[in-house]
């Protein structure tokens, strides 16, 4: 079958002769990106909401209470953060055994 452009497409979708529309690669990745970003939005969400009984935490002088969620969050934000600055540090190689 012959595609035709439509003149005023704003996806810049070409159409088939038999009427179907064939949409654009990067449109379609969009979406799926889209698409996934809502789920991790509502997973978190969920995550937040069931997770919110206060918990303590001990330090090595003091102790405080807080919730649960935030306490998993900051702790992932440490963990990237020093998992990005050891890549910084490393040179971001990837060092091979026995070679």
């Amino acid at each position: 079958m012959t595609a035709l452009v439509v003149p005023g497409r704003p996806d810049g979708a070409e159409v088939e002769a038999g009427g179907e529309s064939t949409a654009p690669a990067a449109g379609r990745r969009r979406d799926v990106r889209l698409v996934g970003a809502g789920m991790a939005v509502v997973l978190l969400a969920w995550f937040a909401l069931v997770n919110r009984q206060d918990v303590r935490i001990h330090f090595w002088l003091a102790s405080a209470r807080a919730p649960l969620v935030a306490v998993i969050a900051i702790a992932g934000v440490f963990g990237a953060a020093i998992g990005a600055l050891a890549v910084r540090f490393s040179g971001g190689r990837r060092r091979r055994h026995g070679a």
